[in-house]
């Protein structure tokens, strides 16, 4: 599991390379072997439920094969599916009309009517199964809400492609969850598991379902005719259909068999051969079925009335809800109960390229919106300007743009409205936690040291804690990185991440440094340590998946680049990152050395500018438990050996804020020595020398003087004193 973590960052990373894998074919159909051998790995004791279920269906087929419920053997099968559109606005958030494209192929190969069954080699065409299901996208959401059966969501998983990446699930027992990505992380084009996989081991009904690419799914659009059948192939995995050669990933390798009587034993195909040749037959005069859709060939055509017994069986099980989801009260309940669609009015959803960027960096804005067709648009950006095709800058709001590119003048999260509409209704959408912009220039030099005293680091814009769950948009859940002064490693206080008994699931939390300016280090001083504490509250400890990862950006958070040593961090085994073992009630370490472990990551000489931040990233998982980040240090800087009075600044007001004229900074210092004090406007110009002089320690107040005369605008007020740097906020009006 600690792969997987790492392989998302990556995929993020250079997301680029991503886009171009997904342009050609993927390295294989199905990776749905390669998932269940993990399973397998994990709790061998699949096998004897595996010979359970296939126990269950043998007496089933026997069971009908004469009659029995006519509408599960011989008449039609209604079941409500749900597409996931998982994408960050690109290609792969793909039309509307391509999955009811492709929602249209599905019914025509599972009931036998597409016209290509004409191909069928051999004795084949006498077996093609009329599956009797018809596929119908739900026109009603968990919630009762009208819907058309396609969820747009934003999200940076659209390039990973795994488990993760299956986000905001459907009741397994009411719908057929299919998740659309622009890659997967395996390099397949989609994996599904068995019902018993799902029911028995893995117990996470929100994994149940079809993940796949989205240029796999319809024949137009992003997608062909070559590659339209993928889903309808996943989907029989979904109700117990193996691969034609059985349980491997090793088509053309050794013959194997699929348990079902009229699907010859076979090699397994990855193309269309004709005719196949002898060397290509596992048993001599026998005509393979490489054109079922079960195979790789890629000319598949259709499925047998074995497999179609097989399917029902699954079908009629209430192993993983399968039996639900075509009862009558299901149908009306996901309002697919032979009714005339109803249109929806649409739902607002946007992403953007960047999620950090510097003050005036250009920001595209994508329309991801959803649900029901959209008439109108309307964007607001309060602290942005949009700037039109001729590089002219458009007032702040108001921006019918469907994808507006947008400049920010101020510093901090950005506040960004959507409103889409049409004539059955529109929502709005405000989303203040998308975008983080930072000053052009640093306010810090390195060396550089952050303790976590002062219980306003995080309040200032010094340093930014964000709240980032593994649907990778920023959110308000119950865990995110903040000061506290209930442990350290030393001195007063940390860093803590509230993990414990934390209810989400592959949850992302970051802490973001300042700009700081390593230009004045040596080559040896190029280093970032912290020490940490990690405990969890998961019993088995040998699969704990969480993480800690560092990165550095130069460019203003634009592109991140890892700098942790893996080793070190915990990447080489899944659980060696939790150095304080397993703690089943809220985790607080002491001092002790032995509850602390200090990472010193080497920074790439590339990354020796004068604005560079640092982030600390944290992957946590269901079961967790607190983290505690204490004593950073950038550039080898000098720690004070009195750690509990390493600020000489023990307070900083700074009144009246907002102000109209001068202000004044009243300082409470702990010891006499040299104040240095600065303006900076938001893009990291220097604006202000305000002072610089020896104060007393005690209560000193400042002026800062010609305030008046600056425009209107946020300031930073810079104070270095001693060996701290404080930052503080200043509005004039």
């Amino acid at each position: 599991m600690k792969a997987i973590c790492f392989i998302v960052i990556s995929i993020i990373v250079f997301a680029d390379n991503c886009i171009a894998q997904t342009q050609s074919l993927a390295n294989h159909l199905c990776s749905q072997p390669e998932q269940r051998e993990k399973l397998i790995k994990e709790h061998p004791e699949i096998i004897q439920l595996e010979q359970q279920y296939e126990e269950y269906t043998r007496n089933w087929i026997a069971t009908h094969k004469q009659g029995g419920n006519e509408k599960s053997v011989t008449g039609r099968i209604i079941i409500p599916v749900v597409f996931h559109v998982i994408n960050q606005g690109g290609p792969e958030n793909i039309s509307d009309a391509q999955i009811i494209d492709e929602v249209r192929i599905m019914n025509q190969d599972y009931n036998k009517q597409n016209a290509d069954t004409s191909e069928a080699v051999g004795n084949f065409p006498y077996i093609i199964a009329n599956m009797g299901v018809e596929w119908r996208l739900a026109t009603l959401d968990p919630y009762g809400n009208c819907t058309n059966g396609i969820d747009r969501i934003t999200s940076d998983q659209t390039f990973v492609g795994d488990d993760y990446s299956k986000l905001n699930s459907w009741p397994r027992e009411n719908y057929v969850n299919v998740w659309l990505v622009k890659s997967m992380a395996n390099g397949a084009a989609g994996y599904a598991y068995y019902p018993f996989d799902v029911q028995t081991i893995y117990n996470e009904p929100a994994m149940d379902g079809v993940i796949i690419l989205s240029n796999y799914i319809g024949s137009i659009g992003t997608s062909s005719t070559f590659t339209s059948r993928a889903l309808t192939h996943e989907i029989g995995h979904c109700f117990n259909l193996e691969h034609c050669w059985g349980n491997t990933n090793n088509p053309e390798v050794s013959c194997g068999d699929d348990g079902v009587d009229d699907t010859p034993v076979t090699m397994g195909w990855e193309h269309c051969p004709s005719p196949p040749s002898a060397a290509e037959i596992c048993t001599p005069g026998v005509v393979e079925n490489y054109q079922n859709y079960m195979e790789y060939s890629y000319c598949s055509v259709m499925f047998t009335e074995g497999q179609k017994a097989r399917w029902l069986a699954a079908a009629n099980s209430t192993i993983a809800g399968r039996s639900n989801l075509w009862t009558d009260s299901n149908l009306i309940a996901t309002g697919t109960f032979d009714t005339v669609p109803s249109p929806c009015a649409p739902v607002a959803h946007f992403s953007s390229n960047l999620r950090y960027a510097c003050v005036g960096t250009e920001v595209t804005f994508y329309n991801t919106s959803g649900n029901g067709a959209i008439t109108s648009s309307l964007w607001h950006f309060p602290s942005g300007t949009t700037i039109g095709s001729s590089a002219t800058l458009v007032p702040a709001g108001g921006d019918t743009t469907a994808n507006p590119v947008v400049a920010f003048h101020t510093p901090g999260w950005q506040v960004i409205t959507l409103t889409v509409a049409n004539s059955l209704g529109g929502s709005t959408l405000t989303d203040s936690q998308l975008v983080f912009v930072t000053p052009a220039t640093a306010l810090v030099n390195a060396p550089y040291y952050e303790g976590f005293e002062d219980p306003n680091v995080f309040n200032e814009n010094v340093w930014t804690s964000v709240n980032y769950e593994a649907n990778n948009t920023y959110d308000n859940n119950i865990t995110w990185f903040r000061q506290t002064n209930a442990t350290s490693h030393t001195g007063n206080g940390c860093v803590e991440l509230n993990n414990y008994n934390a209810h989400a699931n592959y949850d992302i939390d970051q802490i973001v440094s300042p700009g700081i300016n390593l230009t004045y280090l040596q080559a040896a001083d190029l280093t970032f340590s912290f020490y940490y504490s990690f405990a969890t509250a998961n019993g088995y400890v040998q699969n704990v998946a969480d993480s800690i990862v560092v990165y550095a950006s130069s460019n203003c958070g634009n592109t991140w680049f890892p700098i942790s040593n893996n080793e070190k961090l915990g990447s080489t085994s899944p659980n060696s990152v939790i150095n304080a073992g397993y703690v089943p009630s809220a985790f607080t370490p002491t001092s002790s050395s032995i509850y602390w472990k200090k990472v010193v990551c080497d920074i790439p000489p590339s990354y020796k500018t004068t604005n560079t931040h640092f982030m600390i990233q944290a992957f946590t998982t269901i079961h967790g438990n607190n983290l505690y980040i204490d004593d950073i240090n950038i550039g080898n800087a000098q720690v004070p050996t009195n750690i509990e009075h390493l600020s000489s600044v023990s307070s900083a007001d700074l009144y009246p804020n907002p102000t109209t004229g001068d202000a004044t900074l009243n300082l409470q210092l702990n010891e006499a020595g040299r104040v240095i004090i600065k303006v900076y406007d938001f893009s990291g110009q220097n604006v202000m020398n305000a002072f610089d002089g020896w104060l007393n320690s005690g209560t000193d107040a400042v002026s800062i003087q010609g305030a008046s005369r600056l425009s209107q605008g946020v300031y930073i007020v810079n104070i270095t004193a001693g060996e701290s740097v404080i930052q503080k906020k200043l509005l004039v009006q």
